[in-house]
Formats: C-alpha cells, structure tokens, sequence
C-alpha cells in the first residue's frame, strides 16, 4: 500500500506564543523618568536636583561685587608769580627768552611721584602722580615764573618756530625734583643761558639747590607746592643771570 506525500513541502512551524509570553514577563519595561530600569526611583538624579538647587540658593545670598572708586590724585606744579605780580613788573621787561626742553633723568620720565626713604632706595606712588608728565610740567612752570620777572619781555617755550626771535635760550636739566620721607624737598637743576647764532660758549651757565624746604611726609599735594617753590627759585637764579644791558 502506497503512502500519501505531501506536495505543498514542509509547513512553517507554528510561532511558540507561550515562550513569546514568558520572555515579555522577564524582560524589563522601559523606565518611566525618574526611575530605574526595575521600575525603582533614582536617588542619583533627585540627588543632583538637590544639589543644583542648593547651589542657586547660595548663589542668590552672595554679597554683590561693587567696584571700588579709583583713589589716585593727580598733581600739578604751579608758577608761584600770578596777575597782579606780573602785571607790576611788565614796565621792567627787557628780554626775549626761550626755554628749551627740560632734562630728566630715567627714573624722574613716569608719572608717579617719588619719594626718596634712603640715598640709594626710593619709591614711586601709584597713587599719587603727576598729572602731566614732569619735564614738561618744570618746563611750563619756569617760563611763567620767567616771564614774571622784571627783565622778561617775553617767553617762547620749546620746540621753537623760525620767525620765534629770541635774545636767549635757556637750558636746563633737572637732576633730582622729589620728596624724602624724612620731610625734606629735594630739588636740583643745572642750568646754561645761551645766545642763539652765537659761538663761543654759554653766556651764563650753573646749578641749583633747593634749600630749606618741607613737607610733612603724607601731603601730597603740599610736596607739589613746594617743588613748584623750588622751580620759581631757579627762575630766580636764570633770570638774575641774564645781561643788564644789551650787548653785554
């Protein structure tokens, strides 16, 4: 007796939906937030927001930066002759005297002041400068205590144009212009009259020192004033050097 044969070929087998349902019960479910995999709270991100919100709480109770205000004073030399003085003694004037630049050492060309605590230290204050820079502050003093003396016509300050007709140029080269911490005012200048398009030398030349001033050693301000004394005692020296009579 034959046997039947099956021409469709070999069925699919049929899907195991009991092994499907047990592997859907051991599988995890996606983690709703704040959970873990197992369907249990995470203590790492309630711990995070904890600290976030520590950290902005602080945040708001720090004191606020407030910028302080700037304490540096600025300083100016001052001629010691003003109006009524230079007017008096205009009917007096006979020269015409151009002041050239002004000479300063290396450690005098900043804008702070100096103090001078031992012969060979000193110290510049960042908080008490110059408010211009220093060779020309001497050099604007000295013409106007110049042109308040009696034998003065005119001044003519530096850089000098071709038509600036001159009877004298005068040079000078400041050698020291600070304060000690001890109260003394030191102040210390040469100084050469000369003839413009004459050869043969100075036609008066010198030094000056400043004698017998003081400051307190904190004022400032009182240490411009008595070096702005010392430069009018040099325009004093200059000015007593020039020739009484022309030609001479």
């Amino acid at each position: 007796m034959k046997s039947k044969v099956d021409r469709r070929g070999p069925k699919d087998p049929s899907p195991d939906f009991g092994s499907i349902a047990q592997a859907s019960r051991a599988w995890p479910r996606g983690a709703a937030p704040g959970r873990s995999g197992s369907g249990v709270r995470n203590p790492r991100l309630g711990i995070c927001l904890l600290a976030s919100l520590l950290g902005l709480l602080a945040a708001c109770n720090l004191p606020q930066f407030q910028a302080q205000p700037d304490a540096t004073r600025y300083f100016l030399l001052t001629p010691a002759h003003h109006g009524a003085e230079a007017s008096t003694a205009a009917a007096g004037k006979r020269w015409v005297v151009g002041v050239r630049t002004v000479g300063l050492p290396a450690f005098l060309r900043r804008p702070a002041m100096a103090i001078r605590s031992r012969a060979n230290e000193i110290a510049f204050l960042d908080f008490a400068r110059w408010g211009e820079p220093l060779d020309q502050g001497v050099a604007r003093v000295l013409a106007e205590d110049l042109r308040a003396c009696a034998n003065v016509e005119r001044v003519v300050p530096a850089p000098f144009r071709a038509d600036d007709l001159r009877d004298f140029e005068v040079g000078v080269s400041v050698s020291a212009c600070e304060g000690t911490a001890e109260g003394d005012v030191r102040f210390a200048a040469a100084w050469r009259v000369t003839a413009p398009g004459v050869t043969g030398g100075a036609v008066a030349e010198g030094e000056y020192v400043a004698a017998g001033l003081r400051w307190d050693g904190h004022d400032h301000a009182q240490l411009a004033a008595k070096l702005s004394e010392a430069v009018a005692g040099l325009s004093r020296d200059v000015a007593a050097a020039l020739p009484k009579e022309p030609g001479k």
